[in-house]
């Protein structure tokens, strides 16, 4: 018994001894049907079958070393995706692959499913990982290992892009992630893909990362594209770079008897007023009608009303006089219903400081009553829409 695979017949398979086959260019979905998690995923192999000259061959290909630790790793190959390869399954001559290698293997299907076999390293086409880490399978992890070829072959350096092509991995898998990487090196050589402004071409990440979102929906990309906190290191090891933290300011609050000093800091500087105008509700106790004018009085002592939250107030409230100086004819139109009991005026108008009758004098331009406010609210138009004349 030799060591070479069995090559099948040439009348049964005339394709130069390849064997076609259904799943040499389609992926093939787990028992749990989710389209993510193929069974050609490197996590999900199994080790090759002890027979390969008894397997079915499904062809020749190359690829590049994903990983490999001391007995088995992984291969992504052109034709074939994701492989499995055991030492066993090394050419002779070959002891060790190194992640990034281009390779040329043998895909073999067995009934614990594909493998690469035959697999000899191609040193003219040799691609370096990482410059810093040669061995990477015994330093890293697989996913690690993985991420770092991934960002090796978009060119991308930037940690914000390698962080989200990290959860991109986690969520698509190798199969899909392997496929984008081929779909974005496709669009490079064909010239590239422009910022939707036009602005530049976007760099080989940055159609990786278009590519990806393209295929997540809106929560997926919320998750995976979402900004994340960052954290600088050197502010957390240097005791140096840590800063004391400022007080905040202290502000001081206005008091009712603070206040007057402010006052006076704002009169300094005080604007000019054009119109000061009032309005006040209440019902006068005496009225005096001489000739064209009638003079009320009204006080008030509280409570004021709702004021906006943090507005000074004082804590009793005084006493204030209001003098309404009304036009006779005004007042005739709300006399009446000042014999209602209980009835208020509303008084709108301009108003003074009168300092001799240590009073608040106002010059009423409206004066209505409560309940005539009401029925207006409340009355319905009353003039009906003027229909539009029909031409005979």
């Amino acid at each position: 018994m030799t060591d070479t695979p069995r090559e099948p017949d040439n009348h049964n398979h005339p394709d130069q001894g390849e064997v076609p086959h259904p799943q040499a260019d389609t992926s093939v979905r787990t028992d749990d049907g989710d389209p993510s998690r193929l069974s050609d995923s490197p996590h999900e192999q199994q080790p090759p079958p002890d027979s390969p000259d008894t397997d079915l061959v499904l062809g020749d290909t190359t690829g590049v070393v994903l990983t490999f630790s001391s007995a088995h790793g992984f291969i992504h190959t052109d034709r074939f995706g994701p492989i499995f390869v055991h030492k066993k399954g090394l050419a002779t001559g070959c002891t060790w692959l190194r992640p990034g290698q281009r390779v040329s293997a043998r895909i073999l299907q067995g009934k614990r499913g594909r493998y690469a076999y035959g697999v000899q390293v191609l040193t003219a086409d040799t691609i370096t990982v990482v410059e810093d880490t040669p061995h990477a399978p015994e330093h890293l992890p697989l996913t690690q290992n993985l991420i770092a070829l991934v960002a090796k072959r978009l060119r991308e350096k930037d940690p914000i892009a390698l962080s989200q092509i990290r959860r991109l991995y986690n969520h698509f898998g190798t199969d899909i992630i392997w496929g984008m990487i081929a779909e974005t090196e496709r669009i490079e050589a064909e010239g590239g893909m422009l910022l939707v402004d036009g602005s530049r071409r976007r760099t080989p990440g940055g159609v990786f990362l278009f590519l990806a979102k393209k295929r997540l929906s809106r929560e997926e990309r919320t998750r995976i594209f979402s900004p994340k906190p960052q954290t600088n290191p050197q502010s957390q090891n240097s005791p140096q770079s840590k800063q004391t933290p400022v007080p905040a300011p202290i502000v001081e609050k206005i008091t009712w008897d603070t206040r007057a000093s402010l006052i006076g800091t704002v009169r300094k500087g005080q604007g000019k007023a054009h119109t000061v105008r009032i309005m006040v509700n209440g019902r006068p106790t005496s009225v005096v009608e001489r000739g064209s004018m009638v003079i009320l009085t009204l006080t008030h002592n509280g409570p004021l009303p709702t004021v906006p939250k943090g507005v000074l107030i004082p804590p009793v409230v005084p006493t204030t006089t209001t003098v309404a100086y009304v036009s006779a004819r005004q007042w005739r139109g709300v006399a009446e219903a000042m014999v209602i009991p209980d009835e208020e005026l509303v008084i709108e108008g301009a108003m003074i400081w009168d300092a001799k009758q240590r009073a608040i004098a106002v010059y009423a331009t409206k004066i209505t009553s409560k309940q005539a406010q009401r029925a207006t609210r409340t009355a319905s138009p009353t003039t009906p829409t003027p229909a539009k004349n029909t031409p005979t």
